[in-house]
């Protein structure tokens, strides 16, 4: 039965009623005696001079004292205190209070109750969401106190009242208990950085981070209880230059945070006992000791956003913003203008680039990627990443700055036709192969992925673009098998390899490509199998024969550890371990017999291990499902 100031009372009966007597919390509440829908009545707002941002001192009250507490002194909310509340702080405007409540008439007849339902109420203190006289009565309470709030019809329902509940012009009781609140000033819940007034808005973008630079003015005042900033000074009006993260006082750093450019706020700071110290590193000022509590105004003049680049050894900084929000893709044709600082520009004033292709120093593409057009930026990184531009640095590093002028972006995939999406898959793959010919493996990597991207998805194509896309996407899979070999990447060449074989079974690269990782990874016998198929499809294929020949001293030179490993058991098992050599096979694989080599062509007697158990080499595949789980 909250109604908000001037908006009618809509009413609901309800066939039945809430029997739980456990406390719940609801943001909105069901009348218990199936009157109203308390979700009906919260809405609106009050004429903006009803409950002003300033600060409103209340008195003190004891149990039994009465006062008027409505804002005008008017009459219009009287408090009487049943339960006096504890410490000092009363809830602000915008803070989420969470109550109970009786409403009844002033003869007595009960029309709504939070506590028969067993529901706590809460709602927005002096946003206009509940009816005049809470809004200025429930400001006036401390935490735990428990008071009738008398409200006369102006600060309830007004001259219409609500029927059938509440009649015209009625005078409503309301015995109101205060529980907690949560104030979204309270920016960190801990009283330590209060927002005691937004003296100006901004309509700008974005928070700073911790490593951002800002440009900031501030001051610092002892409180003073009758009027906020009063105070005596402690730190001077002051505008400096410096990132979040080295702010003069904690407190600072932590408020910039929650800023926009061109925001100013007042807050209330204090040192919150046995928690964060907010005003440390703030200077004495008049006193002989630091101040414990102040008041702190803020304006934040500039933001300079900074990105980590260059795998975090370098940082971009944006000192001028750019238009909207759009930023380069990978191959987009960019415009720029790059100076070193304290030389004259390298390049000419508008220099154009492809993204992507390396064209210049890793420093420079990476911001461009993270740019607007029209926007400039600070790069300071390392020597190595400034490419030509560092080649005269003394202290190793360097500080470019860099504008992208203009841009235009390569075509998305998703709006290219199946035509389009198979030519720029074909050029992609051809710039990959350029750069694996050329030594530079990363970027190969990076190009036969980006070529993917634009054929491996081809359920829509017709037959005739899907067998060009199959024929592109195998010398995709089969060219990033190869390059991850030569980074070392085993696991890579396996994935890459396996979705090779999943369009051509029966390709001899593939095949031959995992098991050589295989081999780097001793996974000796899952590589014998893809070397056995090579040879099997061809008995002369030189380089399975020789990795087949090098499979098998890898597994001697195994087999040798583990008998060191195992010790005994295995120095019964006779000449399994002996330095017999299987045949010499040349450079070429002259002498090689694939049979002889695997062992297929003997098997090893049965050896007494000991302990009655003896060990006998099993060959072939389980028949009837023996040797299986």
């Amino acid at each position: 039965a909250l109604l908000s100031h001037g908006t009618p009372l809509s009413t609901h009966k309800r066939t039945s009623r809430p029997s739980s007597q456990s406390t719940n919390t609801h943001t909105t509440a069901m009348d218990g005696l199936g009157d109203m829908d308390l979700s009906s009545l919260m809405g609106g707002a009050p004429p903006g001079d009803e409950f002003s941002d300033d600060d409103i001192e209340y008195e003190d009250m004891e149990v039994g004292d009465s006062k008027d507490v409505s804002i005008s002194q008017d009459g219009g909310c009287l408090k009487k205190v049943l339960v006096k509340g504890t410490g000092e702080a009363r809830p602000e405007k915008g803070a989420e209070v969470t109550v109970h409540y009786t409403g009844t008439l002033l003869d007595g007849t009960k029309f709504d109750s939070s506590v028969d339902r067993g529901d706590y109420f809460k709602f927005k203190l002096g946003v206009g969401q509940v009816i005049k006289g809470w809004d200025q009565g429930v400001a006036s309470m401390k935490k735990g106190e428990k008071a009738i709030l008398t409200c006369t019809s102006e600060y309830a329902y007004g001259e219409n009242g609500s029927p059938p509940t509440i009649p015209p012009d009625a005078t409503l009781l309301f015995e109101v208990e205060l529980f907690s609140w949560k104030n979204d000033n309270d920016l960190f819940d801990d009283t330590g950085c209060v927002r005691i007034k937004t003296l100006k808005k901004s309509t700008a973008y974005g928070f700073p981070n911790e490593i951002d630079q800002v440009t900031v003015s501030y001051a610092v005042t002892a409180p003073d209880s009758d009027v906020a900033g009063a105070g005596d000074e402690i730190v001077a009006p002051t505008t400096s230059t410096f990132f979040v993260k080295d702010a003069p006082f904690l407190g600072l750093g932590a408020v910039l945070k929650k800023m926009k450019e061109g925001e100013s706020v007042r807050y209330k700071m204090r040192n919150v006992p046995g928690g964060v110290q907010y005003l440390e590193g703030v200077p004495a000022g008049k006193t002989t000791v630091p101040p414990q509590v102040a008041d702190v105004v803020v304006t934040l003049n500039k933001h300079c956003s900074v990105t980590s680049i260059c795998d975090g050894r370098g940082t971009k900084m944006t000192t001028v913003d750019g238009e909207g929000w759009d930023r380069p893709n990978d191959g987009a044709t960019c415009v720029v203008s790059i100076a070193v600082a304290g030389k004259e520009t390298l390049l000419p004033v508008e220099s154009t680039f492809i993204t992507g292709n390396e064209a210049l120093c890793e420093a420079v593409e990476e911001c461009v990627m993270l740019m607007k057009a029209g926007e400039t930026a600070q790069a300071a990184v390392p020597r190595e990443c400034a490419g030509e531009f560092g080649a005269d640095a003394k202290d190793g590093n360097v500080t470019l700055t860099i504008t992208l002028v203009s841009f235009d972006k390569e075509k998305e995939v998703y709006t290219m036709t199946n035509a389009e999406r198979v030519t720029f898959g074909e050029d992609t793959k051809v710039m990959g192969n350029d750069a694996y010919k050329a030594g530079n493996l990363i970027l190969a990597s990076k190009k036969y992925e980006k070529a993917l991207r634009f054929v491996e998805h081809d359920q829509s194509f017709s037959d005739d673009e899907k067998r060009e896309t199959k024929k592109i996407k195998l010398s995709l899979y089969l060219n990033s098998a190869a390059v991850a070999l030569k980074l070392q990447a085993w696991k890579d060449t396996v994935e890459s390899s396996n979705k090779a074989l999943d369009i051509d079974r029966q390709s001899d690269k593939a095949l031959f490509r995992r098991a050589q990782a295989k081999v780097e990874l001793e996974e000796f016998d899952d590589a014998k199998k893809d070397v056995r198929a090579i040879l099997e499809m061809d008995n002369a294929h030189r380089e399975a024969r020789t990795l087949h020949a090098r499979i098998k001293k890898l597994e001697q030179v195994q087999m040798k550890k583990d008998a060191k490993t195992f010790g005994g058991m295995f120095s019964k098992l006779g000449g399994l371990y002996s330095e017999a050599e299987t045949g010499r096979v040349g450079e070429n694989g002259e002498g090689f017999d694939a049979k002889k080599a695997s062992g297929d062509d003997e098997k090893m007697p049965p050896v007494d291990i000991g302990n009655g158990f003896v060990m006998e080499e099993v060959t072939g595949d389980p028949v009837d499902g023996e040797g299986k789980d």
